[in-house]
């Protein structure tokens, strides 16, 4: 591009600062909606950034735009506090842990694709508790918000609250669950072709006694532990009722006593398939107090692949989930019973489908041990 003169320089940010007011007042950039890219628009108006941003101060200033770093400039409302009120779009997101590593990506990438379409996010945590995930939802409702993303526990039933949200007109989205009690759009992974690989790998290193670490407390079990169970009686893989290890037992003071006995076993188990990254942490931390190498003495396998596995002394080989894409899909879903008239009312299924990152947590099958 020429080098304007400061003269030139000034005389284009001026143009360019009414040709945005008089964008504004025609309605081409309504509130909510975020502009076009900082280049798109240098390059439409015929000046560096440095030019267009001094031509856009005036109207952050008087906030008619606001820049949030990384997403974007969005336009503004600038009526009344009513006008305002109306045009702060906000999206309720309901997790069962937001101090879960996993649910810190899930929640970045909805937050994320959110804030590019105009919406904000108000995150709520139900802790795992039926209870306080009706009260959320029923908060949420009278709150009205545009629409809901509920991470529900698929092992447990919907809460009788959600058919509050239909009643209001408030669509739903549940996301890594199919609620079958309760029709509305959903986001899911592909919990059996998960395990599957699992399985297919591990056999592949000659383990064919394999220990399973559950995922959630009490006495429901998860769609991964029901894959697990079922992937085995495929394989032919015998399965003793010892090897199924409750969350209650191994995440607590006693939990490396549990591996100690399940180690010391006279057919001991040579691969561990912990529920989800969490619970392998748990299973790592207490074989290294009992000095059991891993994976030199056994094998140590998790799902979920949360950023931080692949750091840990003896990296985790896990199965990775789409978190990104899946948060992504679940906001654009919503969106469209949102703003667009006409939509399917029938519920639509998303299944992402699940790959194995294999690190340096499983070898060949070891032998038996010793503890």
């Amino acid at each position: 591009m020429k080098r304007l003169t400061p003269t030139d320089a000034y005389l284009k940010s001026e143009k360019a600062l009414q040709t945005l007011r008089a964008r504004l007042a025609e309605g081409r950039y309504p509130a909510g909606t975020l502009l076009p890219s900082e280049r798109v628009l240098a390059v439409e108006f015929g000046i560096s950034r440095a030019t267009l941003r001094k031509a856009m101060s005036p109207l952050l200033k008087e906030g008619r735009f606001a820049h949030f770093p990384g997403v974007g400039t969005r336009v503004q409302a600038t009526d009344d506090s009513r006008q305002a009120r109306a045009s702060w779009r906000v999206l309720g997101l309901i997790l069962p842990d937001v101090g879960n590593s996993f649910y810190l990506e899930v929640t970045e990438a909805i937050e994320y694709a959110a804030l590019q379409r105009g919406y904000q996010l108000l995150l709520c945590n139900s802790r795992h508790q039926p209870e306080l995930e009706e009260m959320h939802i029923r908060q949420l409702v009278e709150r009205s918000v545009s629409g809901v993303i509920l991470a529900h526990d698929p092992y447990r039933e919907m809460s009788s609250a959600a058919r509050l949200l239909g009643d209001s007109g408030i669509p739903l989205v549940c996301l890594y669950g199919d609620p079958a009690d309760y029709p509305c759009d959903w986001v899911a992974i592909d919990e059996v072709e998960g395990v599957q690989q699992v399985i297919q790998y591990l056999r592949s290193l000659n383990h064919s006694r394999i220990a399973f670490c559950r995922a959630v407390a009490g006495d429901r079990p998860h769609p991964r532990e029901l894959a697990f169970h079922q992937v085995m009686q495929q394989c032919k893989l015998g399965l003793p009722e010892n090897f199924v290890i409750p969350l209650e037992q191994i995440d607590s003071i006693g939990g490396a006593g549990r591996l100690k006995d399940l180690l010391g076993l006279e057919a001991p188990p040579t691969a561990i398939f912990a529920g989800n990254d969490r619970v392998a942490m748990i299973v790592l931390k207490h074989l290294a107090s009992l000095d059991v190498s891993v994976p030199e003495q056994v094998s140590v396998i998790g799902f979920d692949n949360v950023r931080f596995t692949e750091h840990l002394p003896v990296p985790l080989t896990t199965v990775d989930q789409p978190k990104r894409e899946m948060g992504r899909r679940a906001v654009d879903l919503l969106l469209e019973r949102v703003e667009l008239t006409g939509t399917s009312t029938s519920p639509r299924r998303e299944v992402f489908h699940p790959h194995l990152i294999i690190r340096n947590s499983c070898q060949i099958a070891a032998r038996a041990l010793v503890v």
